[in-house]
């Protein structure tokens, strides 16, 4: 997991076009394709997002397919009405306003709860723990010739910050999860779209 020091670049940040959106608001990336941690943001996200895809995968929708299949089943199941309601809402810039302590407290406690022993592998959860610190607190990245380090929130463009927003927001939806389950309603996410 070493990085080849001759090809290590600091990451830079540059802004995308939400044209879908009112305004046409801009989305912040930071490209950290040959920064240092990138490895371990590969590396954490390869190791943690099977396990949230495993606790999640009734409430994620991986693509539209899983949200047709979700809404047939409704539908068979008698639950779809007249007078049904369908309700979606976009968290904005999840991934870089997800509150960074808040985070990795409940990072821990998905660990906790969800890993045997204290350990995926041969890692113990204080292991995956010192590396998401370290993915997050070395963020540091250019832009218009001058050197900023992220503070809140975690990379557009690393691999960990998915996995990170998503156990985040696992954590921030149970409540809404186990009202709409209770009354035999659908909920589902979609990265961001809730």
């Amino acid at each position: 997991m070493s990085p080849k020091i001759d090809s290590l670049e600091l990451a830079h940040l540059h802004f995308i076009l939400k044209p879908h959106k009112p305004d046409t608001p801009l989305r912040p990336i930071v490209a950290a394709i040959h920064a240092p941690a990138t490895e371990i943001s590969k590396f954490l996200n390869d190791l943690l997002a099977p396990k949230f895809l495993r606790v999640a995968r009734q409430t994620t929708f991986i693509n539209g397919i899983d949200l047709v299949r979700a809404l047939e089943k409704y539908a068979a199941n008698d639950h779809l009405k007249s007078t049904t309601l369908f309700i979606t809402f976009d968290v904005e810039n999840l991934y870089t306003m997800i509150p960074r302590q808040g985070a990795l407290e409940v990072l821990l406690q998905f660990l906790e709860r969800n890993i045997r022993n204290n350990k995926i592998g041969t890692l113990r959860i204080d292991d995956i723990m010192r590396m998401a610190h370290l993915v997050l607190d070395t963020n540091i990245f250019a832009y218009e010739n001058k050197y900023y380090r992220q503070i809140r929130g975690g990379a557009m463009g690393s691999a960990f910050t998915q996995t990170l927003a998503n156990i985040y927001m696992l954590d921030w939806e149970q409540q809404l999860m186990h009202d709409q389950q209770a009354d035999q309603e659908i909920y589902g996410r979609f990265i961001q779209n809730v």
